[in-house]
């Protein structure tokens, strides 16, 4: 009697298994390395987009304080130079013409000292700019100045301009009465057969016509003043002559 030989041969289902499982161990780790790969460029985005947001607001601060440091330095600049123009003003006599007490073109321009890096405007009462001479063709003086107009540049770093303007101040006026006589019989002086007001006329320099307080004379040696053409009753009135008020 042969013997038998029996061969072991796994079923076909036990075969397919064990490749299956090969297969979705490779699935898997094809899976874990797209899904890392895509982690890694999801961070990668993430961290450029903060590299290029906190670059962009770098640069912007550098930049505004650039600006900044620039508008502070011609700021100091103009302020340096209304306070040169605000003290030559007050140290100068208020008849002083412009031209004499500034350097001035005829734009009405005048350059601050050496090193200030600023330039000046006078400005009238109207607020236009002084070039010295008025609209009448009369020089102008100090006492006309009634604000100062001061532009600071800057020239390092970024170029920036700031102005400054600043009101004079006004000097506490005074003023007195200008007494003047119909004829030389009365006394002298005689008063001029007209009056600008707003002049200076016979004022003394520095001073203007102001007012007219119209005649004066008296009424039992009490001195009136009366408006022209008016003839005051209380007595024997003296017609003198006329009077006005000068001021400065």
């Amino acid at each position: 009697m042969f013997g038998k030989t029996i061969l072991l041969t796994p079923p076909p289902e036990k075969r397919d298994n064990g490749s299956n499982l090969t297969s979705k161990i490779k699935i898997m780790s094809k899976t874990k390395t797209g899904s890392a790969l895509l982690l890694a460029t999801i961070l990668l985005f993430v961290v450029l987009s903060l590299v290029v947001s906190l670059s962009y607001v770098t640069v912007m601060e550098q930049q505004m304080s650039s600006k900044t440091k620039s508008s502070v330095g011609s700021f100091f600049k103009a302020d340096s130079g209304v306070e040169w123009a605000l003290n030559k003003i007050a140290n100068e006599s208020s008849d002083s013409s412009i031209a004499s007490a500034f350097t001035i073109d005829t734009a009405g321009k005048v350059n601050c000292p050496e090193g200030f890096g600023c330039t000046l405007y006078l400005l009238d009462e109207n607020g236009k700019v002084m070039d010295g001479t008025n609209e009448a063709g009369l020089a102008e003086t100090v006492a006309d100045i009634k604000a100062v107009r001061a532009v600071g540049t800057q020239t390092t770093g970024d170029p920036t301009q700031r102005a400054i303007e600043a009101a004079v101040a006004q000097s506490e006026g005074y003023s007195y009465t200008y007494y003047c006589t119909n004829n030389s019989g009365n006394g002298t002086p005689v008063c001029p057969a007209s009056v600008a007001l707003y002049t200076q006329e016979f004022c003394d320099p520095g001073f203007t016509v102001v007012r007219s307080l119209g005649h004066w004379g008296y009424i039992a040696a009490t001195a009136y003043y009366v408006p022209a053409g008016v003839t005051p009753g209380g007595g024997p009135y003296v017609d003198f002559g006329q009077a006005y008020v000068c001021s400065k």
